[in-house]
């Protein structure tokens, strides 16, 4: 889902509901034994199904989930997500509860407090425009009504951005089985930001299709009118745009981690839509931003694939990657094609984890996630030099978590401690002193096969140089800087934990020694 930027901020402010729960392995044990139903359902799926039910409930409505209070609603397409992955465990009630809120806009309710966001009532009078693999819908009076120079522009805006996306080798998504009388694939109109959401897209299937894909319907705006910052056009651009790729990702694999739907469908703006730039606000909520100045407890701390909030801004770091791997088909970089199709179960492959995707990609690229992960969180600390449009859009600058050193002649010695979860970074920044020249960085990790350390010089007249610190197998390194303070203004050295095993923190000292 596309939320509004004012959703977002209100969001900052509380804690996120966490998502991706009916997904989650069953642990050992007796929950694992099947329902005496016979329905094939274990009695930790049915739990899962429960919870993903009551946290779509909770996104729709806009509300917090029952039973956490102080928090706000969860995102709309990934609650959707595995709602309709987790719907075959659900039975009776609950059952119809998932059938009505993953109901079309068409589909009669049968429930007088339908809950859907969108239901065109049953005597609208619905409007179609197709296309060879898609159809618009929407409808010219009441609560959802569109107009028809609106629906126009948005179903040229459907044709474009699908059109991108097949010149760039990208799977369509797949054919539904019918619904509103063929198989192309539905997107509609309607009054949905009214809570908050731009777009949003989701399966009314009662399975995958092949493998874990599964077809998709998505839903827009039906005027775009409400944005203060963004005019409507734009806004339905990069909208599309999202919501179009989560029906592709759907395609290849629907039942993965909630963190790449959303992370890469906001990349995905930046791309097809560069001159907008909107998802740029997001990066504060990410690894490269600060969140926790937005009231939003997260950061660097928080690990790149967890599905919250951080997922919006941490398309950052597709940014980075499809800069240093800047291959392109069909004017799209592959990179991120090439992980997604990694991730595609309809070829008899076993499922694969998105983590597992992306390691897989970039070993054929010679590189590998701590590497890369590593680039990322350094380029995080200088982004107006390490982005090509880090210093013209004002990329965040990730900031320090480390405290800051403040060396002298009669203390030349220092040290940083850190211990870091999987997929998160720490920095810390030493200043120099008169007579100052040389600094030396010792540092010693636990894992060097996971662990990296960067020192960065940042000079004094605003240059920085980069320097990946190489350790042995016993994760220990030193590398010697300049540290002349005519000439540097601070050496940061940023220490990651790039492990995609998701195993415990795992420390990293670091020990500095100027030389005057």
């Amino acid at each position: 889902m596309r939320l509004m930027r004012t959703t977002a901020t209100t969001l900052a402010t509380l804690l996120t509901v966490s998502l991706g729960t009916a997904l989650v392995a069953p642990t050992a044990g007796a929950a694992d034994t099947p329902s005496a139903t016979g329905d094939g359902a274990t009695a930790q799926e049915r739990a899962e199904a429960k919870e993903a039910l009551a946290v779509a409930e909770s996104a729709v409505a806009g509300t917090s989930v029952a039973g956490d209070a102080g928090r706000q609603a969860p995102d709309v397409t990934m609650a959707m997500r595995d709602l309709f992955v987790a719907k075959h465990a659900l039975r009776g009630a609950d059952r119809a509860s998932a059938e009505r809120l993953l109901a079309r806009p068409t589909t009669p309710p049968d429930d007088p407090d339908d809950p859907r966001d969108i239901y065109y009532g049953p005597d609208a009078d619905l409007q179609s425009q197709c296309a060879a693999t898609y159809c618009l819908h929407w409808v010219e009076e009441g609560e959802h009504a569109a107009t028809p120079a609106f629906a126009a522009e948005a179903f040229d805006t459907i044709g474009d951005v699908a059109r991108v996306y097949a010149e760039a080798g990208y799977r369509a998504p797949l054919p539904d089985a019918g619904q509103e009388g063929d198989i192309r694939t539905d997107f509609y109109l309607g009054d949905i930001d009214t809570y908050g959401a731009l777009g949003f897209c989701r399966s009314d299937a009662d399975g995958p299709v092949d493998g874990s894909a599964w077809y998709a319907y998505c839903g827009f705006d039906n005027d775009y009118a409400s944005s203060p910052w963004l005019d409507p056009t734009s806004l339905l651009r990069v909208t599309v745009a999202h919501e179009y790729f989560h029906a592709i990702q759907y395609a290849y694999d629907a039942e993965d981690d909630g963190w790449i739907y959303e992370s890469t469908a906001m990349a995905m703006e930046d791309e097809l839509y560069d001159d907008v730039n909107d998802n740029v606000f997001y990066l504060n909520y990410g690894q490269m931003g600060d969140p926790e100045a937005f009231g939003y407890p997260a950061g660097p701390s928080v690990p790149l694939d967890v599905s919250d909030l951080n997922a919006y801004g941490n398309w950052g770091f597709w940014r980075y990657l499809m800069e240093q791997h800047p291959r392109t088909a069909g004017g799209l970089p592959t990179i991120m094609r090439d992980v997604w199709e990694a991730l595609d179960t309809t070829r008899g492959a076993a499922p694969t984890t998105s983590l597992q995707a992306l390691d897989r990609v970039l070993q054929a690229r010679r590189t590998s996630t701590p590497d890369e992960y590593a680039g990322f969180a350094d380029a995080n600390q200088h982004p107006a030099d390490a982005y090509e449009e880090g210093a013209e859009q004002a990329y965040p600058t990730a900031p320090n978590t480390l405290a800051s050193l403040q060396l002298a002649k009669k203390k030349r010695i220092g040290t940083h401690r850190a211990r870091l979860d999987h997929l998160t970074s720490a920095t810390g920044e030493v200043l120099p002193f008169p007579g100052s020249k040389f600094l030396t960085v010792a540092v010693d990790l636990d894992d060097a096969t996971a662990q990296r350390a960067v020192v960065t010089v940042h000079r004094v007249d605003g240059t920085t140089s980069t320097t990946p610190l190489r350790v042995n197998r016993k994760g220990k390194g030193v590398t010697i800087v300049p540290f002349a303070p005519a000439r540097v203004a601070s050496v940061e050295v940023t220490l990651t934990n790039g492990s995609t095993r998701g195993q415990d923190a795992l420390a990293a000292d670091v020990g500095y020694l100027a030389v005057g």
